[in-house]
């Protein structure tokens, strides 16, 4: 789009937004005083006088119509400052409100890596803002606060930067003009135009389930709790059934497992301060307790669709206390980690759930178990990943370079948490130079801090690393590679040949480094359409004869797929296919790898299939022979990463929190009780493994009986090549699995420790 077009489509979404406001609601557009002005707003510069000083204030202007995010005339713009200031205006004496709105709503120089980092203070306030600036598709992110002002004729919004500080717009108010001041802040905080929101209609939603039959106890109480298993999708107006009021929460754990707890809180009247409180329990202290509140998002049906969202579970944002509205179900998700050393037995407590002044104990009892779970070295779990130590580099002062690789740790502690233990990577080069020598200096200095950050957060190799055939396609065919290579040409010889030099001279560096083994990626899902299919298989081949094994993302089982046996040694394919006894056989007779990304739980769906993660990540990966899951993506943003209506398509997995804290999501924490299923399996199997040798007769016979449970279980797995929301287990079903395996565990554990095994 044109500048002067995009200004003026800027300037009619900001007369669309429009509102009327008291004359008394003052608005102050920062920005250039070439950018669009809102409608009744003051124009404020880098050069007005009631900044302290004009010195380090810069402007920055990008609107967006849409791609991916939609600005107005008073997000698309903003003033940035290095040091700190302060913005004085007018007001007449008495009682304020002032909002501040802070960030960049359009695009940003991916150039700059900038974290801001500053204190916004009013008064005796002050409020910490932290974010990331745009990066490509996202996330764009715009943060608000408002404060409580007394004026005696001037108020002052002073900013004081850790790194940089950016501010787009304030508002400021008396009491009397709050409904308009309201009314306006929504209308700048609308994400899109009224035309392009209607594009977007409700989806038949979900059936309530029973009628409700109220007490008049809870009546007068104002809520009631109740509890549905935790993989079980509640919605916003779920009823629960007669059973599941008046709950006791059950849940065993082995030492060091986490597990969550979960409960739900019907209002039945708008409470305006919950809170949760924990105590101990057992052995496991509170400060081991964390508190969530299950978050409901609008989501699309699938990842790309576009006009019918539904509103879902999904988030999982810390609580502490706030208002919970009317007949909304809230459900509350607490994460138990069970310390290391806890000695087994049944521990009671409760969860002491309150509300303006009433309150309700939910009964809690935990069993930890007399086992330690190991983990399967033959079964692991990878994940595709945008890496934040790419930024710091680019990062242009300090607070930014530490926010960067601060992510970058707590989302591998995160990772580890939760079962990962590995990641994917890529050596980007561009085409050999006319001495045929390849520039990777900057690759393999990322490489290497990703590899010491991985080896320290005990992340297991091997690696997938994905490399930059395309820049070497466009040196000698002068154009580029299409998204699933459509319309690819097969280049001259000399192109397989520099393929296999970039290689050779990725792993000349990696044995120099003593970095572990890469599996390579030459390029990411081929279609199976024959030219590429004969394109692929001889890329393969260049690849391979760098003495490296090689990767692809296409499906084993299909035709079209056929050629490329010979030349691939990892399949990575969508679905559990093909069937267990036949990857199995196949990986035995050629020594080659199955994995799976399973994106059918991760992006490619409505947020809501959780139970089908838990299937897909334990009893599922189990039976179906394969070796890894790896699927797309930890985290995946486009526009505002809280709003999944936005952009090309939706965002999943993983949010953040301003300072780059993972926030988890329900799919996220499915994955890891599926982990936690494996590692039951795998603990079992390893003890019935000794339990066979023992010289007790006691012991052998609690082995086969151990096996037999085993054998049971692993028959009774419904086979799928994907577990998305029907056709399995139940959330409870695979509770008891885990509990017939557990249970024998712990009987064939503790006679092996009699017995000195």
């Amino acid at each position: 789009m044109r500048p002067h077009i995009a200004v003026l489509a800027s300037a009619l979404f900001c007369a669309a937004l429009a509102v009327p406001t008291s004359a008394e609601v003052l608005i102050f557009d920062l920005g250039s005083a070439e950018s669009a002005l809102w409608a009744g707003a003051q124009r404020v510069t880098p050069d007005d006088p009631r900044w302290r000083s004009p010195q380090g204030l810069s402007t920055h202007d990008a609107p967006a119509q849409g791609d991916p995010v939609w600005t107005n005339a008073l997000t698309q713009d903003a003033i940035l400052g290095e040091r700190a200031n302060g913005f004085r205006f007018q007001a007449p004496s008495g009682k304020w409100r002032v909002y501040a709105l802070c960030g960049i709503g359009g695009h940003w120089d991916r150039s700059q890596a900038q974290y801001w980092d500053f204190d916004v203070t009013v008064g005796g306030e002050s409020w910490r803002c932290q974010m990331q600036a745009p990066e490509g598709s996202g996330p764009h992110r715009l943060e608000s606060h408002t404060f409580a002002a007394a004026s005696a004729g001037e108020i002052e919004v002073r900013l004081t930067p850790r790194s940089k500080w950016c501010l787009a717009g304030l508002l400021a108010w008396q009491p009397q003009d709050d409904s308009a001041a309201r009314q306006l802040i929504r209308r700048i905080e609308q994400w899109a135009p009224d035309e392009e929101i209607a594009k977007w209609k409700a989806d038949v939603r979900p059936p309530a389930g029973p009628s409700l039959a109220i007490s008049a106890s809870d009546r007068k109480q104002g809520f009631f709790v109740w509890h549905r298993h935790w993989a079980t999708p509640i919605y916003p107006w779920t009823n629960p059934t007669a059973d599941e009021t008046a709950p006791v929460l059950r849940v065993f754990a082995a030492p060091g497992e986490y597990e969550p707890i979960t409960f739900t809180v019907r209002p039945l009247r708008p409470l305006h301060r919950a809170e949760v409180k924990v105590a101990a329990l057992g052995p496991v202290p509170a400060g081991e307790i964390e508190v969530r509140k299950v978050r409901y998002m609008k989501a699309r049906r699938n990842y790309s669709d576009r006009g019918l969202y539904r509103m879902v579970p999904d988030i999982l944002d810390r609580w502490q206390a706030g208002p919970l509205p009317a007949n909304e179900n809230a459900t509350f998700w607490l994460t138990v980690h069970v310390p290391d050393q806890a000695k087994p037995g049944v521990y009671r407590g409760a969860i002491r759930f309150s509300a303006d002044g009433k309150a309700a104990a939910v009964p809690v009892a935990l069993r930890v178990l007399d086992t330690r779970l190991q983990e399967d070295p033959n079964h692991t779990y990878g994940i595709y990943y945008e890496e934040p130590l790419r930024e710091v580099g680019r990062a242009p002062d300090e607070v930014s370079r530490r926010y960067w690789i601060r992510k970058a740790e707590m989302e591998r502690a995160d990772m580890v948490a939760h079962g990962t233990r590995n990641i994917t990577l890529s050596c980007w080069s561009p085409a050999a130079d006319e001495n045929g020598k390849f520039d990777m200096t900057e690759s393999f200095r990322l490489l290497d801090a990703q590899l010491k950050l991985n080896a320290r957060f005990g992340f297991q190799p091997p690696y997938m690393v994905s490399i930059s055939s395309e820049s070497a396609y466009e040196k000698y065919m002068k154009t580029g590679l299409a998204n699933h290579l459509a319309g690819v040409q097969m280049p001259p010889e000399a192109f397989f040949t520099e393929i296999t030099a970039m290689v050779r001279a990725i792993e000349q560096e990696r044995k120099r480094r003593g970095w572990p083994e890469f599996i390579y990626q030459p390029y990411d899902e081929p279609s199976a359409d024959p030219p590429i299919v004969a394109f692929m298989v001889r890329l393969f081949e260049a690849v391979k004869a760098a003495g490296v094994r090689t990767y692809t993302t296409a499906a084993p089982e299909k035709p079209g797929y056929q050629p490329f046996k010979p030349v691939v040694d990892v399949w990575c394919t969508q679905p559990f296919l093909p069937d267990h006894d036949t990857a199995v056989a196949d990986m035995k007779a050629r020594g080659v790898a199955y994995w799976c990304y399973p994106n059918d739980i991760s992006g490619e769906n409505d947020h809501t299939p959780v139970a089908g993660a838990r299937m897909t990540y334990g009893f599922g990966f189990w039976r179906s022979g394969f070796l890894r899951l790896i699927p797309w993506i930890y985290q995946y943003s486009i526009g505002d990463p809280f709003n999944y209506l936005d952009g090309s398509a939706m965002d999943f997995m993983v949010r953040s929190e301003q300072d780059g804290r993972p926030i988890p999501v329900a799919l996220w924490e499915a994955y890891r009780e599926g982990y936690d299923d494996m590692r039951y399996i795998y603990t079992l199997q390893q003890a019935i493994a000794r339990g066979r040798k023992s010289p007790s007769g006691q012991v052998r016979a609690e082995a086969a009986a151990a096996q037999q449970v085993l054998d049971a279980v692993w028959n009774a797995i419904p086979v799928r090549a994907q577990y998305q929301y029907r056709g399995f287990w139940s959330p409870e079903e695979m509770d008891v699995y885990r509990w017939l395996v557990a249970e024998r565990l712990e009987r064939l554990t503790k006679l092996l420790r009699q017995t000195k095994q």
